[in-house]
């Protein structure tokens, strides 16, 4: 099978666990209390000044209503919020006071997306199990990664969740695996890590983060676990 990646090279099997790897990691802890980048839920996305678009329909009794169109996916990231509304294709950006400044064109149906502000471009799941697509803010397709099967560790099956951290690294939720898989900003597999290892019978459900990882767990996810950058559990 064909291995992808981002740019054309092989997957740094060695890597893991092997003698001198290492990721950076933050030098300044306090960054990690810094909420630059992170999801936005419904009752988060009230209090902002954000108009939700609308959409015509017929109702049951041949009646023309309007309705607000609920978010897939609602992201912040510093003084911007990108947001995938249902039933549209693109990812809309609104600024701090909630006005609309701009929105990325989208061709494929996405599941999730992750944005690396520093170097314009975004990371989108999209029709496959397996496959991360990277996107310039234009929404053309500068390449993919992600490899499909569950014998290997850097193989995919089911992506859950996405986040780009602040090196431009991304790390990706696999359902199949239940840990997450952390890619360099090329898309070339680095290592898996998360609470599976550490905590018995958890179950991820979303990852968030850039200055560190944060996942989420449990029935319900109310369980959170920590991870800086590299992956080491944190607190």
């Amino acid at each position: 099978m064909r291995r992808r990646g981002f740019i054309k090279s092989t997957f740094i099997m060695s890597a893991l666990g092997g003698a001198g790897f290492s990721l950076p990691v933050l030098a300044n802890q306090s960054k990690l209390t810094t909420l630059y980048a992170r999801r936005l839920n419904d009752s988060e996305l009230l209090s902002t000044k954000i108009n939700p678009p609308a959409l015509l329909i017929e109702n049951p009794q041949q009646t023309i209503v309007e309705i607000n169109l609920k978010a897939r996916v609602a992201r912040r990231y510093g003084s911007k919020v990108y947001i995938l509304f249902e039933s549209t294709n693109q990812i809309k950006i609104y600024d701090d006071k909630g006005q609309k400044v701009g929105f990325v064109p989208l061709n494929m149906h996405v599941k999730d997306f992750a944005i690396d502000e520093k170097r314009q471009r975004l990371f989108v799941i999209g029709e496959t199990s397996y496959s991360i697509y990277v996107l310039n803010f234009k929404g053309e397709v500068l390449g993919s990664f992600g490899e499909f099967g569950t014998e290997l560790e850097h193989q995919l099956s089911g992506i859950k969740s996405i986040t780009c951290d602040e090196l431009g690294y991304v790390h990706v939720l696999d359902s199949n695996s239940n840990n997450i898989k952390l890619y360099d900003s090329q898309g070339v597999y680095l290592k898996s890590y998360g609470p599976r290892s550490l905590y018995a019978k958890t179950r991820l459900s979303t990852i968030d983060g850039y200055h560190s990882i944060t996942a989420l767990g449990g029935k319900f996810a109310d369980t959170v676990y920590k991870f800086d950058i590299s992956g080491q559990p944190l607190g």
